[in-house]
């Protein structure tokens, strides 16, 4: 009987162990119980900007971002170096006009192209134009334009306009309505639209308006007001975008061929008077936003944060300018879970991106600035380690651990490896290596009896490039 009743309470133990380790999984995964995300000022990089508008990165060292005056630097982070790029093209600067967004070509370091929207003068008028040069030194040579949307409207409304490559190094440019809010229901025309370009300019000939009589063929998507922020979800590969609204309504949508965005036949604002645009939020054929503002933020610039999540959940940070701080978005199945906003009164924030590195990074106005950014939860995976194979990636088991784990790590060269554990509140708790380290596969004992029932974070930093892993001792 006494043997029976052991075996009895050890399976219940056995059992009551397994649901606290699934107890505190769901805990460190959940949202509601992980820190509250937010991001502070670090370092004023740059504090002059004029009238900054979008800013890519060359690597984690080196920015090139634009002004909307028409001009473009290249600044070197380490040295605060900054130097003016020359062969831009001339902009035509009339009220939201000017030179918008910069882009690179995905083969960046093999053919050197950048790429450039902004608003050029035209018989009429002025437009959004999206064009092509070859960065040499500090030199733009042999630029091109390569579109121009039409038709031209003399107006200094509604010009976009960002620009994104795809896995398959398709280019997506976003134009605005231009004030002319009709115009984004109407495929004669490039207005209110999200276009796909082949790298060179040319349309590819997959796009899904290809022959459809009274179309344009650069068509992606339609019915969107003025998009001023767009990125691929680096796990699926889909395109999402932000745009304005007009007095509320701004929306945050994924990006599909073929697809009407509703706008201005269904919106979730009203007209700047008061008086309503129309009284649908939504109709037949036409695509709720995954999420909207009312009261509008203004969102400008937007990026995608890998932090350890899975395919179907995303970080994105996005700028606001009316709502002068940065919203953290989470989503999990393309659903709005939570949004927080830091540093709220700072700026009008223009463009937030990730670098290579994981940092990030921000441009503002009022006042015009190039700012590094800290956050209040590690990012544990930068944009850098994405890249990196499964079998490189770093392991830990078993996780959560009563005793001892196991770290197993890749090295792609002869690194200095240092690999450090952090209490939940970010306070260093040991050093458990740092050294030379040969390129390959290494494991590491992490002996946890000592330590107290919690969660931890081990750093693992190779060579200036750190990544987190969530660890509990239980």
């Amino acid at each position: 009987m006494k043997i029976s009743n052991f075996f009895i309470n050890l399976k219940l133990k056995i059992k009551l162990g397994f649901l606290i380790m699934n107890a505190l999984f769901f805990l460190i995964t959940n949202t509601g119980f992980a820190q509250t995300p937010e991001l502070f000022e670090d370092t004023i990089l740059i504090n002059n900007i004029a009238a900054p508008w979008g800013f890519t990165f060359i690597n984690s060292n080196e920015v090139l971002f634009t002004e909307k005056q028409g001009k473009v630097y290249r600044f070197t982070i380490s040295t605060r170096t900054l130097n003016e790029i020359s062969g831009v093209p001339t902009v035509s600067q009339n009220g939201q006009g000017g030179l918008l967004d910069i882009a690179l070509h995905p083969n960046f370091s093999n053919n050197n192209f950048v790429y450039l929207t902004y608003a050029v003068a035209a018989t009429g008028g002025q437009t959004t134009a999206l064009g092509r040069g070859t960065l040499v030194g500090n030199q733009l040579q042999n630029f091109t334009e390569l579109f121009r949307a039409l038709p031209i409207r003399n107006s200094g409304q509604h010009f976009g306009s960002r620009i994104v490559f795809d896995r398959n190094n398709f280019l997506y440019m976003s134009v605005g309505d231009r004030g002319f809010k009709d115009s984004a229901q109407s495929k004669s025309n490039h207005f209110g639209k999200v276009l796909r370009f082949n790298d060179d300019g040319t349309v590819p000939v997959s796009n899904p308006l290809i022959g459809v009589a009274n179309a344009k063929p650069e068509i992606y998507c339609w019915g969107n007001r003025n998009i001023q922020g767009m990125a691929m979800n680096p796990a699926t590969g889909e395109i999402y975008a932000h745009e304005h609204g007009p007095r509320g309504g701004d929306e945050l949508n994924l990006i599909k061929p073929n697809t009407n965005y509703g706008w201005p036949a269904v919106t979730f604002g009203i007209n700047y008077d008061g008086s309503a645009i129309t009284p649908d939020t939504t109709l037949p054929g036409m695509v709720l936003p995954l999420t909207y503002w009312v009261p509008s933020i203004a969102p400008s610039g937007m990026t995608f944060i890998r932090n350890g999540q899975a395919n179907n959940e995303a970080d994105i940070l996005i700028g606001a300018l009316a709502g002068t701080h940065i919203h953290w978005l989470k989503m999990k199945d393309d659903k709005r879970v939570s949004s927080t906003r830091s540093m709220n009164g700072y700026a009008r924030f223009r463009d937030v991106r990730q670098a290579p590195d994981g940092k990030i990074y921000a441009i503002t106005e009022s006042p015009n600035r190039f700012v590094l950014l800290r956050s209040s939860v590690p990012i544990f995976t930068s944009i850098e380690d994405e890249r990196i194979e499964l079998a490189e990636k770093s392991i830990l088991f078993p996780n959560p651990t009563i005793e001892k784990s196991t770290l197993s790590f890749y090295v792609s060269n002869n690194q200095f490896v240092s690999v450090r554990i952090f209490s939940s509140n970010g306070v260093l708790i040991k050093e458990l290596t740092s050294q030379s380290f040969s390129e390959g596969k290494h494991s590491l004992v992490i002996e946890s009896d000592l330590l107290p029932q919690g969660f931890y974070q081990i750093e693992i930093n190779k060579g200036g490039s750190r990544t987190f892993l969530k660890f509990i001792k239980m």
